[in-house]
C-alpha cells in the first residue's frame, strides 16, 4: 500500500471514529434533555406540595430542586459544549481528507480569495482564486496569514538561504498533526470570523489618540472617598449634607470625560473577540513544547514563556476588557462608578497596558501570520506524504532534474506524471504535439512546481533537484475589450517583458514557460516572429519550455544546439483519439485537428 492510500486511510477511519463519537454523545444529549424536563416537573411539583405543608419546607424544597436543575444543566452544556468541538474537529478532517482527494467541491475558499492580475505567474499556474494551489493549501486563521501564504507560493525571487530555513520548520512541524489541527479548532471554536491582526495592531498603536488627563484618577478617588464619609456621617445626623456637593463635582468631572471613556470601551467591546481568538491561540503556541524541534523551538523564542511574555500581556488585556464590558448593564454601571472610579480606572489602565505592549504586537503578529503559513505548508506535506522535498543544486552547469513530476491540482486518478531533465545548461526545449495532449499541463506542472518548491513546500515528484531561477510565465493571455487591447498585441507585450527580465540585473538564471507562442497571428508571421524570438532567448541566459503547433520551428535544433526537441502525442483507437500524456524526445510525428474535426462530424 503507497504512502498516500494509507494516509487516506488513516483520515478515513479517524473520520468515522469522530462521527460515531458524536452519535454517542447526541444521544446521551437527548437523554440529557428528557432529564432536565423531569428534574423541573419534579422539581415544581414538590415545590408546590413543600409549601403545603410549611413555608420554610417550601422555600427547603424550591432551593434543592434549584440546585439539582442546575446541576443538570450544568452536565448537559458541558456535553453540549463537546459535540460542538467534536463537529468542528470533523469539519477540520473532512477538509483535510477533501484536500487529499483534490475534491474543490467540499475545500472551503480561501480567506483571501481576490483574483490573480492578468498576465501574471499567478494566473498562469493557477496560484490564487478558486480551485488554486493557495485554495488548496490555505488552513490559516487570518486574512494577514492567508496572504503572507499567496506571496510565499507566488513564484518570488528565491533565496536558498530562507527556502532551506523554510523546510526545515515544515518538515519539523509535519509530525505535529494534532498541534495544527487544534490550533485551527481553537480559532474556529471562538469565533467563525477569520482573526483580523491589522485591525488588533491599529487599535493598540492609536492607544495614545484618545487621552485621560493623569490626575483624573487620583481626585476621582479622593472626591469617592469624601462622599461616602460625609454620607455616612450625614446619615447619623452627625453632620450637614455636605456630601451631596461633593458628588456633584465628582459627576461633572465623570460627565466630562464620559465621551472618550465611552469611545475607548466601544473600541474595545468591538474587537473583543478578535482579541480573545488572538490571546487563545498565542497562548496554546507558548504553552505547547517544541523542544525537540530545533528550528520550530527557535522560530517560536518570541512566544517564550516568562512573566512578560505574549500570552501573560495579552492575558492581562484580555482580562481588563472583560472588566469594561460589566459595565455594560446600566444598572451595574451606576453602582460600580458610585462606590468607585471603575471606567476611569479601568480606561487608564487598558491605555497603559496597551501603550506598553504596542512595541511589541507587530512583531508578535507578523511571527503568527508565519506560522500560519508553516501550519498550512506542513499539512500539505502531511496530507501528501509521498511528496518530495526538492533539492537546491547550485553546482556550475547545474539543470533541472524531475522523477515523475505530477500537476497537484489535478486529482490522482486522472493525474499522469513525467520524468523530465535538462541536458544541460540554458537550454531550450520545444514541444510540439497534438491538441488536448498534455503540453500545457506539462509546462503548468513544472511551474506550480517549482512555486511550492521555493515556499518551502514538498513537490508533486519522486525526486526534484533544480538551481534557482527567476520565474517568468507567459500561458493564459487574454485579449481586453474595457482596454482595446487584443490577443496578440497582449502576447507581444507579455514576451517583451521576458526579454527585459533579461536585463533586470538579477544574477539568477531565467525559467520561462511559453504556451503556443504567437498562436494570435496568421501563420507565416507567427513562424518568423516565433524563429526570431526563440533565436534572441538563446543568446540570453535563461532556459525553459516553448509549445507550438507550428513543427516547423523543429527545424531550429538543428541550427542551435541549445535547442532540443520533444513532443506529447496520441493514438487513434477504435475512432477514438487516447492520449498517454507522456513527454517524448524528438519533433511530434502526428497531427490531430482534422481528426478531432473529422470525428466531431464537420467536413475536413
Amino acid at each position: 500500500m503507497s504512502l498516500y492510500n494509507s494516509k487516506m486511510q488513516e483520515q478515513e477511519k479517524f473520520i468515522s471514529c469522530l462521527k460515531k463519537k458524536i452519535d454517542t454523545l447526541s444521544g446521551k444529549s437527548n437523554k440529557f434533555s428528557s432529564y432536565r424536563l423531569m428534574v423541573f416537573i419534579a422539581g415544581v411539583a414538590l415545590s408546590i406540595a413543600a409549601y403545603f405543608v410549611s413555608i420554610v419546607t417550601g422555600w427547603i424544597v424550591t432551593f434543592i430542586s434549584l440546585a439539582a436543575f442546575s446541576i443538570v444543566v450544568h452536565f448537559h452544556n458541558k456535553l453540549l459544549e463537546g459535540i460542538r468541538k467534536f463537529h468542528f474537529y470533523l469539519s477540520i478532517k473532512e477538509e483535510n481528507l477533501a484536500r487529499m482527494k483534490v475534491d474543490w467541491s467540499n475545500i472551503p475558499d480561501p480567506i483571501v480569495n481576490t483574483p490573480a492580475p492578468e498576465m501574471t505567474i499567478e494566473k498562469d499556474l493557477d496560484l490564487v482564486g478558486k480551485n488554486s494551489l493557495h485554495n488548496l493549501m490555505d488552513i490559516a486563521v487570518s486574512a494577514e496569514g492567508s496572504l503572507l501564504l499567496r506571496k510565499w507560493i507566488s513564484g518570488y525571487i528565491p533565496v536558498e538561504k530562507e527556502i532551506t530555513y523554510r523546510q526545515n520548520i515544515v518538515k519539523e512541524l509535519s509530525g505535529f498533526e494534532k498541534f495544527r489541527d487544534r490550533f485551527i479548532l481553537k480559532a474556529r471554536l471562538i469565533s467563525k470570523k477569520h482573526l483580523d491582526c491589522n485591525r488588533i495592531l491599529l487599535w493598540i498603536r492609536n492607544s495614545e489618540i484618545i487621552e485621560l488627563p493623569k490626575w483624573l484618577l487620583p481626585v476621582s478617588s479622593v472626591l469617592i472617598i469624601s462622599y461616602i464619609i460625609l454620607f455616612i456621617l450625614s446619615t447619623a445626623d452627625i453632620i450637614y449634607s455636605y456630601w451631596i456637593l461633593i458628588f456633584a463635582v465628582y459627576f461633572l468631572i465623570y460627565s466630562a470625560n464620559q465621551k472618550k471613556i465611552g469611545k475607548i470601551i466601544e473600541e474595545s467591546s468591538e474587537l473583543e473577540n478578535q482579541l480573545k481568538k488572538l490571546t487563545s491561540l498565542i497562548v496554546y503556541v507558548e504553552k505547547y513544547s517544541f523542544e525537540k524541534c530545533k528550528h520550530l523551538d527557535d522560530f517560536l523564542k518570541i512566544y517564550s514563556g516568562r512573566e512578560d511574555s505574549a500570552a501573560e500581556q495579552l492575558k492581562h488585556l484580555q482580562k481588563i476588557i472583560s472588566a469594561l464590558l460589566i459595565r455594560e448593564n446600566p444598572v451595574l454601571r451606576i453602582i460600580l462608578n458610585i462606590v468607585f472610579p471603575f471606567d476611569i480606572f479601568y480606561s487608564l489602565k487598558l491605555i497603559k497596558v496597551k501603550s506598553s505592549i504596542s512595541s511589541n504586537i507587530e512583531h508578535w503578529l507578523d511571527k503568527l501570520n508565519q506560522l500560519e503559513c508553516y501550519i498550512s505548508i506542513s499539512n500539505f506535506a502531511h496530507l501528501n506524504p509521498d511528496y518530495a522535498f526538492p533539492e537546491f543544486i547550485t553546482e556550475k552547469e547545474s539543470r533541472f532534474e524531475a522523477v515523475s513530476l505530477g500537476h497537484p491540482l489535478i486529482k490522482r486518478d486522472v493525474r499522469v506524471c513525467n520524468d523530465f531533465s535538462f541536458e544541460k545548461e540554458n537550454e531550450i526545449v520545444i514541444i510540439t504535439g497534438s491538441n488536448m495532449s498534455g503540453k500545457s499541463t506539462f509546462l503548468r506542472s513544472a511551474g506550480i512546481n517549482l512555486c511550492l518548491a521555493y515556499a518551502g513546500a514538498p513537490v508533486n515528484a519522486m525526486s526534484f533537484k533544480t538551481p534557482l531561477y527567476e520565474l517568468f510565465t507567459c500561458i493564459k493571455v487574454s485579449d481586453s475589450v474595457i482596454d482595446g487591447i487584443s490577443y496578440f498585441y497582449a502576447e507581444v507585450t507579455r514576451l517583451k517583458q521576458l526579454l527585459e527580465e533579461f536585463n533586470n540585473g538579477n544574477s539568477l538564471q531565467k525559467f520561462f514557460l511559453i504556451d503556443e507562442i504567437f498562436k494570435g497571428t496568421n501563420n507565416k508571421e507567427r513562424l518568423a516572429g516565433s524563429r526570431a524570438f526563440i533565436k534572441k532567448l538563446s543568446e540570453l541566459k535563461g532556459t525553459g519550455f516553448i509549445t507550438t503547433h507550428d513543427l516547423e520551428l523543429v527545424n531550429l535544433a538543428k541550427e542551435n544546439s541549445s535547442i532540443v526537441n520533444y513532443h506529447f502525442r496520441e493514438e487513434i483507437v477504435n475512432s477514438k483519439m487516447e492520449f498517454d500524456y507522456k513527454i517524448h524526445t524528438g519533433p511530434c510525428p502526428t497531427t490531430n485537428a482534422l481528426k478531432i474535426m473529422e470525428l466531431s462530424g464537420l467536413p475536413v
